[in-house]
């Protein structure tokens, strides 16, 4: 697979751009990942054809990016110097600083509340953000994956619900999911983002789920033994959810 990326003109707007081309593709498929315009084609068609394409379908990509723009102005960061950032439960300011080495780096100073991002220079600025996301989405399936060792056993002791094996995967539709079958449970990465006490009422959530797969009268008792305040916790996480964006 070879990828190229592009800046291109839709109106008023630039729109950064990655072209990926595949060899056993059949089709040009355009999408949008965030603030970028991903298009993939098969080997043979040509850049000129793809924007062809692109031209056709103008009004529509542009409203789309006009849509993401809003949202993005809202809820999801650019990571500029003074955005804010939630990060274990409190909120810490984001600080950007560029730097001569070809990586992102993302230091985290609990102490001060200071949310640090160096990043190389680059001018196309929505592929920087990309980059950016990417980084702070593996430190943070690294740090909840840390918090979900620690507390995990903990509960299933406390709960005497024994499980067989978890995962952290960047999700931000659900907090958890379970398998009562395999006892196999999933978190999300932005878990590392909450109170301490919201993350222990989705890890026992999700215990209980091993032995009430729906949810249930029995279910909400067994789940409001452990965490008595669990309706209003369940409020707060449902009221909170768009800090969780990225």
């Amino acid at each position: 697979m070879a990828e190229a990326k592009y800046y291109i003109e839709i109106k008023d707007k630039k729109v950064p751009v990655i072209l990926r081309n595949y060899r056993n593709s059949k089709r040009i498929i355009i999408s949008f990942k965030g603030n970028v315009l991903n298009i993939s084609k098969p080997r043979y068609i040509s850049y000129e054809k793809v924007m062809k394409v692109v031209k056709d379908n103008e009004e529509k990509i542009y409203n789309q990016y006009m849509d993401i723009l809003s949202l993005d102005s809202k809820k999801i960061k650019h990571w500029y110097t003074g955005e804010k950032i939630q990060y274990k439960g409190q909120t810490f300011i984001i600080e950007r600083q560029e730097y001569t080495k070809n990586q992102i780096e993302i230091s985290i100073e609990e102490s001060k509340k200071i949310f640090r991002v160096k990043t190389p220079k680059i001018e196309i600025e929505e592929v920087m953000k990309k980059y950016v996301d990417k980084a702070v989405k593996n430190l943070f399936e690294n740090n909840t994956e840390y918090i979900i060792q620690e507390r995990l056993p903990y509960w299933s002791k406390k709960m005497n619900i024994p499980y067989k094996s978890f995962k952290v995967r960047d999700t931000t539709s659900q907090y958890g999911s379970c398998k009562p079958s395999t006892k196999e449970l999933c978190f999300s990465s932005r878990l590392i983002m909450l109170p301490n006490d919201k993350v222990d009422a989705i890890i026992v959530h999700e215990l209980s789920h091993i032995i009430y797969k729906n949810h249930n009268k029995d279910f909400y008792n067994l789940v409001k033994t452990y965490i008595p305040n669990y309706d209003e916790i369940n409020k707060w996480l449902k009221d909170n959810v768009e800090n969780l964006a990225i």
